[in-house]
């Protein structure tokens, strides 16, 4: 049998109907349990197909934190909730944003997901200074108040351990743990603006 060749028109698309259904297979089963089936079948197109677009499913998966972490514009232009500039508040709203199931990924992915993903895909996943820089001034660019003196590896270290911290939320005191959670954005949103409120 023939290898359907795809359109550009229809690479972009069906590439886009994975991405955006891979938001919703990450929550519900998680990076182990989601299947190169579900995904093709969320998709439209037959398993095979897969392997056109993707090597393997933790290339998939990179690649829908990659889709999700294009929608950051977004999350911020909600919480910023009218406002033209992000403070202490708007950006602590952001932070929660990032590890809640309903906007984020993070929460689904286990620290054995992680870590697959990094032996799996060490290029794309191993921490880039470049790209995080470019990645916080894009941030920085919705916000007013930072301090002159931001340490960019700093919080993007912090901002790693805070995401990792929801990952594994079974692993911490449940009794304690959005207290934690809250000291933990204290210090992130400390060493971006000098100050919590």
């Amino acid at each position: 049998m023939a290898k359907r060749v795809f359109t550009e028109e229809e690479r972009v698309e069906y590439r886009e109907k994975m991405l955006d259904a891979g938001f919703d297979l990450l929550k519900q089963y998680g990076m182990t349990h989601m299947s190169v089936a579900k995904i093709t079948e969320a998709a439209g197109i037959g398993v095979s197909t897969f392997y056109n677009f993707f090597s393997s499913k933790e290339e998939y998966v990179y690649e829908v934190l990659q889709y999700r972490r294009r929608k950051i514009p977004e999350l911020i232009r909600i919480a910023l909730n009218g406002k033209e500039k992000a403070g202490p508040a708007e950006t602590r709203t952001y932070l929660k944003m990032m590890i809640d199931e309903r906007y984020s990924v993070f929460p689904s992915l286990t620290p054995e997901d992680e870590k697959r993903l990094l032996e799996m895909l060490p290029e794309q996943v191993r921490p880039d200074l470049l790209k995080e820089t470019e990645t916080s001034i894009q941030f920085f660019r919705h916000m007013e108040g930072i301090r002159p003196d931001v340490n960019i590896p700093l919080v993007a270290n912090l901002i790693k351990v805070y995401v990792l911290a929801a990952e594994g939320k079974e692993m911490l005191h449940q009794t304690v743990y959005e207290v934690t959670m809250d000291r933990m954005r204290d210090l992130i949103l400390y060493e971006i603006f000098g100050r919590t409120e």
